[in-house]
C-alpha cells in the first residue's frame, strides 16, 4: 500500500503533511548535534535479535511474559512511543522510540535521557508538537511519510507507529524480529493515546491500513518476524515463547 493510497482511503491533507515534514528539517538544522547517524541505528540492529513493542491491548501480558525469559535483556528493544510509558514503568529502557510525540512526553524524555534513539515523525497533525517538544531531546533520526527530499529526514515506510517500527527495523537487517502488543484489532490499548469517540474510529480505520503494511512488509522481506501479540491477528508466523 503506498502514501498517495492512504491520502485517499483517509482523505488526509498532503499538503500539511509537507509542511510539518518542512518545519522539521529545519528546527533539525539549528539542533544539528543532537541528529544521530543512521550508522548508530544500523549498528544496534544489523544481525541483532529484536522485540518491536507496539501500545496494543495486549501490551501488558506479552510485556510480562517476555521478561520472564532469561535472555530478555539481550534483546534489542524498539517501541511506539505509546508503549513507552509501560516500559518506562516497568525499568526497561527501549533502544529506540518511535512515534509522532503524542505519546507520554515524560516516558518519552526519560528514555531518551538514558540513550534511547527517538524518531520523531511528521505528520499533518502533530506541527505544534513538533514546534514544542523537538528541541527538547537528542539522540534523533527524523522520519516523513511524504516524498519530499529534506534535510535530515528519512522515509524508512509504514504509516502508523507500529507500522512504521517494523520497517524501520527491517530496514537495518537484523536477524530475527518479534511483535508484542501489536493487536491491530478493534479495540485501542490503554497507552494509547487518549482520544474521543469519533477520533477512535479513525483510530481503527488507521490501525487497520497499518496491519496490512506489517502483513506485506513482512512477506516480502528475508527476515524472519514472528507475531507474539496475545490477541493478535497478523497473518504471519505466531510464535510462543517458553521460560527459561
Amino acid at each position: 500500500m503506498l502514501y498517495k493510497d492512504i491520502i485517499q482511503i483517509l482523505n488526509l491533507d498532503k499538503k500539511k503533511d509537507a509542511k510539518s515534514a518542512k518545519i522539521l528539517s529545519k528546527i533539525s538544522c539549528e539542533m544539528q548535534k543532537q541528529i544521530s547517524d543512521l550508522k548508530y541505528a544500523k549498528e544496534r540492529i544489523v544481525g541483532k535479535n529484536i522485540i518491536i513493542f507496539g501500545a496494543g491491548p495486549s501490551l501488558i501480558p506479552d510485556l510480562e511474559r517476555l521478561m520472564k525469559l532469561k535472555n530478555f535483556d539481550l534483546f534489542i528493544k524498539i517501541c511506539a512511543d505509546g508503549a513507552t510509558k509501560a516500559l518506562i514503568e516497568q525499568k526497561i529502557i527501549p533502544d529506540f522510540v518511535v512515534g509522532d510525540l503524542d505519546g507520554d512526553i515524560g516516558a518519552i524524555k526519560k528514555a531518551n535521557e538514558k540513550g534511547a534513539i527517538l524518531l520523531i515523525h511528521a505528520h499533518g497533525d502533530n506541527i505544534e508538537a513538533i514546534k514544542t517538544y523537538t528541541s527538547k531531546f537528542k539522540n534523533l533520526i527524523l522520519t516523513t511519510q511524504t516524498n519530499l527530499k529534506l534535510k535530515n529526514l528519512h522515509n524508512f515506510g509504514g504509516f502508523t507507529d507500529g507500522d512504521r517500527s517494523v520497517f524501520f527495523a527491517l530496514k537495518f537487517k537484523p536477524k530475527v524480529v518479534i511483535l508484542a502488543g501489536m493487536d491491530f484489532g478493534n479495540k485501542i490499548g490503554e497507552y494509547s493515546k487518549k482520544i474521543s469517540c469519533e477520533r477512535a474510529k479513525f483510530k481503527l480505520k488507521k490501525l487497520k491500513i497499518g496491519k496490512k503494511l506489517v502483513e506485506e512488509k513482512c512477506i516480502q522481506s528475508k527476515v524472519k518476524v514472528y507475531d507474539f501479540t496475545k490477541n493478535g491477528n497478523l497473518k504471519i508466523k505466531k510464535i510462543y515463547v517458553r521460560r527459561n
